[in-house]
């Protein structure tokens, strides 16, 4: 491993060249949002002085843990510089295809370098990785009526600037830009599809078990302010944060506001028809996303539990035939778990297919579905799709070895559509709405959303 540096419009940073990969660790895209700028918009990063570190982690936006167990490892970094950029790159050459992540953890969690999302194998096949820190919980996303909505996301946008100004001196197209997301990543992307600010900045997308809460945002007391709980420091924000998930315990507290010049409207109508319109996009889940989670419910909480899904979710009422026919014969906790796995993520996969599909954008589904060891729950499909199958924790939480054949044709997939568009299976059109099953082996299902469609969206033909 060597030293290698470049110059940025900013300053000059230092990272580290690995084989055939250079590596960059948290370079900054805005000025540190501490002080005046905790709850404001990103303000672009000033110039420096000096050669700035980039070989080492830099602080992340996660300051506290609520998961005990993590399916990916949450690293904490202390500081302040939390809005940056990772950025792994091919050591030679240039106008390779860029990928920028944006990590998920419920809008509370995760950070650009969690170990599962090393873009060194991406980096292998000529494309530049960029992965984004970004403001988290009440920073990132509690709307205050004297700070701008959306703060977290109005980050997503200026790390997409930087990408636009700066990504050529790490050989990086700008012109050839593809966002993805997983879980609350994955609504990110969605979001930034419909946001008239994204819009040009990116020219694909991926859209991986998406995370779109149609309930409206957990808003503060009356007469709380972001000057007066930035008053009280970090301390007072964090005990905030603390307060609104004991007081939200069967919702999640932080999301992306609709409404306002980010997100004008929702984003499961603005995927289709608005700034994202002819933005190829590629979007897909696991099988059994949650569906452990009614495994967890008392027995007396399953029913209320998952009506409370299904309603804060938006469930049609024409809907609720087909779900009676598809629970028919299942035990009541498979049949709760089938919910909340719509309720959350499969019928936000349904509903943006079939709202691109009427408008005729180019749209490619997936469903990640390989049963051995602990089967496709939740965050199963990244070691596949980011061919890190000996990750930190990663054989722990699949429960079995990843097949060596699967890893390779599912990053295969994701490299492939980032580089020409191209995942390797057909788009999803009417009427055959092909879908690529993930299995080993893999498969293409005709109508392979049928069952959520059929109670998620049950006018669509």
């Amino acid at each position: 491993m060597t030293d290698v540096d470049v110059t940025l419009s900013t300053g000059h940073v230092y990272g580290a060249e690995v084989g055939d990969v250079v590596r960059f660790y948290g370079i900054p895209y805005a000025e540190d949002p501490v002080g005046d700028l905790r709850f404001a918009a990103p303000v672009r990063r000033e110039p420096w002085q000096g050669v700035r570190d980039a070989a080492r982690p830099a602080a992340t936006a996660q300051r506290l843990r609520f998961d005990p167990d993590p399916a990916i490892p949450e690293p904490i970094v202390a500081g302040g510089d939390i809005l940056h950029v990772d950025v792994w790159a091919p050591a030679e050459g240039g106008g390779h295809p860029v990928m920028v992540w944006i990590h998920g953890g419920g809008w509370e969690s995760g950070s650009s370098h969690q170990p599962w999302f090393d873009g060194s194998t991406f980096a292998r096949r000529g494309i530049v990785v960029v992965s984004v820190g970004y403001r988290l919980g009440v920073e990132g996303f509690t709307p205050f009526p004297d700070a701008p909505d959306n703060r977290g996301l109005l980050d997503w946008i200026a790390a997409l600037e930087w990408v636009r100004d700066e990504i050529a001196v790490f050989g990086g197209d700008p012109g050839r830009v593809t966002v993805a997301g997983q879980s609350a990543g994955g609504g990110a992307v969605l979001c930034l599809l419909g946001s008239p600010p994204a819009d040009g900045l990116f020219h694909g997308a991926i859209a991986a078990s998406p995370a779109v809460l149609r309930a409206p945002a957990t808003h503060p007391p009356k007469g709380m302010t972001a000057e007066g709980l930035a008053a009280g420091g970090r301390g007072e924000v964090d005990e905030f944060h603390r307060r609104l998930r004991r007081e939200n315990q069967f919702t999640l507290p932080f999301r992306p506001v609709v409404g306002g010049e980010t997100v004008p409207i929702p984003p499961l109508e603005a995927v289709a028809g608005g700034p994202g319109t002819g933005v190829p996009l590629l979007i897909g889940s696991t099988a059994t996303e949650f569906e452990a989670v009614s495994d967890k419910l008392p027995g007396p909480a399953l029913v209320p539990g998952a009506a409370f899904m299904a309603l804060s979710q938006q469930l049609p009422r024409q809907g609720l035939r087909a779900l009676a026919r598809q629970s028919n014969g299942r035990s009541l906790r498979r049949s709760v778990g089938a919910v909340i796995d719509a309720a959350a993520i499969h019928s936000t996969v349904a509903r943006a297919a079939e709202t691109r599909v009427a408008a005729g954008d180019p749209t490619w589904v997936y469903d990640f579905c390989w049963t051995g060891g602990n089967g496709p729950r939740h965050c199963a499909d990244l070691p596949f799709f980011w061919a890190v199958p000996d990750g930190e924790n990663v054989e722990r939480y699949l429960g079995a070895p990843a097949p060596t054949d699967l890893v390779e044709a599912m990053h295969g997939s994701w490299a492939g559509f980032v580089t020409d568009g191209d995942p390797g299976h057909p788009a999803y059109e009417s009427p055959d709405r092909l879908v690529m099953a993930w299995d080993d082996p893999p498969a293409q299902v005709a109508d392979g959303l049928s069952a959520v469609r059929a109670v998620w969206w049950p006018e669509a033909r």
